[in-house]
């Protein structure tokens, strides 16, 4: 896919003197746009009777990690001249370096209209979530990769089941471990030819790499360390919840002949030598964090795995919640995915994305299973 074009520091000084960040924003207006000496740029930016004097760093891109170096130099800049503000500017800032940016205190912008320029006493001004109309998008650096999707999510998880201390070694023979040792994964194997959840020391190394620039591992000599997994899991659920819609129309849903129990449903869809399958969201969280009744049972199933028989549900009578089958997304969807009382289920970070991906009600039951499943499993590591 070819990359976005990049932005020159004229053009993105241009965009300032054209009010470009600011549209939409009756009263805001940025002024007096030059060359500042040490800075990219000086401008004046007006609200009202309002004005405040920003200095600035013209980036085509900056990450969290590249935020927390400059972080201390911006404090001093600021405690040094308290009535200016001191700002990065990007032609698309991602969404984790604002949050950084406003936690740290850095003032920034950029030209979808992302703004937060904060002088205690004299001048506040925030907006975002604004997204770029253009082809110009948010990066973070030509190593990053997308650290929620496919293979890669597969490091995402042996982080978040066991958020302690990692070589890159080590989450590759977690992997191993794991293609060997799980059966729903050896038996979606044996009968696909999709091999297995293992994935190469350089997919873990760009993995890492991203994750250390976003500031969600911390590097201790040759590991890494997850800090803070909460936030991490949250920043997965919010990407996971944009494509949770488009995967569910590849979903088949049936009448449900089985009634409500979920180990009777277990034994007669396993009756139908489906091979591997495991129950996911709301069915999954019942069984260790029970909290709502089920609406719909959702089940992983590969669609190679539909067969005559249950495809013959399509004419059943309903005794029970709907079944729907999902096709994974990623062999990863079986990680961690263990039987309970027989019943077998997909793991406890699953689980939660898919419910936190449903919203409404599902969210707090996927708040009740972090609380109650996911947390207290952080804690015993």
């Amino acid at each position: 896919m070819q990359r976005p074009a990049q932005m020159t520091e004229a053009s993105v000084v241009q965009a300032l003197m054209d009010q470009v960040p600011f549209v939409q924003m009756s009263g805001i207006r940025a002024t007096n746009v030059a060359k500042s000496g040490p800075f990219d740029v000086r401008f004046d930016l007006e609200s009202g009777t309002n004005k405040v004097c920003v200095y600035a760093e013209i980036e085509q891109a900056i990450s969290p990690r590249q935020l927390e170096t400059i972080a201390p130099w911006i404090a001093r800049l600021k405690a040094i001249e308290k009535d200016a503000a001191f700002a990065i500017i990007c032609p698309a800032l991602s969404q984790q370096a604002q949050t950084y940016c406003i936690g740290a205190g850095i003032d920034f912008l950029d030209l979808a209209g992302n703004i937060s320029i904060n002088v205690p006493g004299r001048f506040v001004l925030q907006r975002t979530g604004q997204r770029s109309k253009n082809r110009v998008q948010a990066a973070e650096g030509p190593r990053d990769v997308n650290v929620f999707s496919g293979r890669f999510s597969r490091i995402l998880r042996v982080l978040l089941q066991n958020p302690t201390t990692w070589t890159l070694s080590d989450i590759a023979q977690e992997l191993e471990k794991e293609s060997r040792d799980n059966a729903l994964i050896s038996e979606v194997t044996g009968r696909d030819s999709v091999g297995s959840v293992t994935v190469s020391l350089g997919t873990i190394s760009k993995a890492l790499s991203t994750l250390e620039e976003q500031l969600w591992v911390r590097r201790r000599g040759s590991a890494v360390v997850l800090p803070e997994p909460k936030r991490l899991l949250l920043a997965w659920t919010t990407k996971y919840r944009e494509r949770y819609r488009s995967r569910l129309r590849n979903s088949i849903t049936y009448p449900n002949p089985f009634g409500k129990d979920l180990a009777r449903i277990s034994d007669a869809l396993e009756s139908m030598s489906l091979g591997a399958f495991a129950f996911t969201g709301p069915a999954a969280a019942t069984i260790r964090a029970p909290f709502i009744d089920l609406d719909t049972v959702d089940i992983y199933l590969p669609p190679a795995n539909q067969n005559k028989e249950l495809k013959n549900l399509a004419g059943s009578k309903a005794e029970g919640p709907p079944l729907r089958f999902l096709e994974p997304y990623d062999l990863g969807v079986f990680m961690y995915a263990k039987r309970y009382e027989g019943i077998p289920t997909v793991s406890d970070v699953q689980a939660y994305l898919d419910l936190a991906a449903r919203g409404g009600r599902d969210q707090k039951q996927a708040d009740y299973l972090f609380d109650n499943a996911i947390e207290p499993m952080w804690k015993a590591t």
